[in-house]
């Protein structure tokens, strides 16, 4: 990841790659 989620006003890309790793994983384990 190249930026920093925290210095950005809103959660949204954090969260957005949150998701999108929480989606790796289930698939991994399926």
């Amino acid at each position: 990841v190249q930026f920093h989620p925290e210095a950005s006003p809103g959660p949204h890309d954090a969260r957005y790659l949150f998701m999108r790793f929480v989606e790796m994983m289930e698939q991994r384990s399926a």
